[in-house]
């Protein structure tokens, strides 16, 4: 049993830690129906420090600070705690003032009886934020386990804004040109490096702090979870993932067949799955009609960081743009398989259909390539009555007429920074 006075100490110990760090562009819309906010995203990317955000955003607003109450369960003083636990919590917290409680709970799953708690708090008229680790507790399960009482905000690594402000680079509309200069060496770092804080903020150690968040959500969100035996064989597949451009699950099990591992179509569609579960993977399916022919022409495999990708021998640059693509456009709320698409044609493919926008990744344009990258798009808007047509490369910028819409080949920067 966690005393009263254990409880009440640990608040008390929470609200007197300073607030310092990067602020995060991402937006909580708090629900006014009794609906738990639940902070959901891959392993080290901030969503301790987003509650935090959150806190002090609620304190600017003048909620008092009686009322706002963060725990992260994971504390040893709370080693065991129960659902009768976290309810003498809540009397606590009743005895120091607070009335119409903000209640931040992480690593949520480490409580039993949580959810019972939660959907309480949210019955007595009291906000709830809950995060938690994917190696106990997936986001689908949130959802379950509160019965659909609950809304997601995902948290990603850094996007190339918060990467500039962690670097205290001046976003402003004009630049000189050693700034301009020190944007193109950020934008390179960012593309081949990617935004995880550790390793935007510590960059001198930036393959061990990969190597770490990569191991950790193999060995302790996948292989822990789900009881996986064959551990050499996932780490193979998530390489081989990271080196497809396009890959169908009868491909992914003759490649490795041919490099002499052995595993079923079956366990391989779980490993899938499982790297989807732990945010690592994301599959990007084809626009067609026919659930026969997507499941042809396979999926396209993203990481959620250019650094997973970099420490596992990716290089490419072409490549690294096109997932940095990938990953802003979930940032920005797209969803595969709802309104981000490929689009396969006949010999050609468009990299992306977001919404009602095509958009076409080269890392340059030049005589080599420039018909056959704004030929497809030609094409796709033949077949797509697209609103918006886009390239977007590493530095290229310029308009393209075309009937009566126009090409927008757009710098990267720019683009990410809209």
């Amino acid at each position: 049993m966690i005393e009263r006075e254990t409880w009440a100490e640990i608040v008390l110990d929470y609200r007197s830690l300073p607030f310092e760090g990067i602020e995060r562009e991402i937006e909580v819309k708090v629900p006014n129906t009794q609906m738990a906010v639940a902070i959901i995203g891959p392993r080290r990317v901030g969503k301790t420090y987003l509650m935090r955000q959150i806190i002090e955003e609620l304190r600017s607003e003048g909620v008092p600070e009686e009322s706002i109450a963060y725990v992260n369960l994971e504390d040893p003083r709370l080693v065991g705690a129960s659902l009768e636990d976290l309810m003498t919590l809540l009397e606590v917290l009743r005895e120091m003032g607070g009335e119409k409680l903000h209640i931040f709970l992480d690593e949520v799953q480490v409580a039993e009886g949580w959810e019972r708690f939660v959907r309480y708090l949210l019955d007595t008229g009291h906000m709830v934020f809950i995060s938690g680790s994917s190696s106990k507790l997936l986001s689908k399960e949130i959802a379950t386990q509160l019965r659909g009482r609950s809304i997601a905000v995902r948290v990603f690594p850094f996007s190339f804004r918060e990467v500039l402000r962690a670097k205290r680079f001046p976003l402003k509309r004009y630049l000189s040109s050693s700034e301009k200069a020190r944007l193109r060496v950020l934008l390179g770092e960012y593309l081949e490096w990617g935004g995880y804080p550790e390793v935007v903020l510590n960059p001198q150690v930036k393959i061990e702090v990969l190597k770490g968040i990569l191991d950790l959500a193999i060995y302790r969100d996948i292989v822990e979870r789900w009881e996986v035996r064959n551990v050499s064989a996932l780490r193979l597949l998530l390489k081989v993932l990271a080196r497809s451009s396009h890959i169908t699950l009868t491909k992914a099990y003759s490649t490795m067949k041919s490099l002499g591992i052995s595993i079923g179509k079956g366990t391989l569609s779980d490993y899938f799955e499982y790297l989807g579960d732990a945010f690592i993977l994301h599959r990007l399916p084809p626009y067609v009609k026919s659930y026969k022919k997507a499941e042809l022409l396979g999926f396209k495999p993203y990481l959620i960081d250019n650094g997973l990708l970099r420490i596992m021998g990716v290089k490419d640059r072409g490549r690294l743009l096109e997932n940095l693509v990938m990953v802003e456009l979930l940032r920005r709320g797209f969803e595969p398989g709802e309104d981000l698409f490929y689009v396969p044609g006949d010999g050609w493919e468009v990299d992306f259909l977001a919404g009602d926008e095509l958009i076409q990744v080269s890392y340059e344009l030049h005589s080599l390539n420039r018909e056959r990258e704004l030929g497809t798009l030609r094409k796709a808007e033949k077949k797509i009555d697209a609103e918006k047509l886009t390239v977007i490369t590493f530095t290229d910028k310029e308009s393209i007429k075309l009937n009566e819409k126009r090409i927008e080949v757009i710098p990267l920067h720019e683009w990410l920074l809209r």
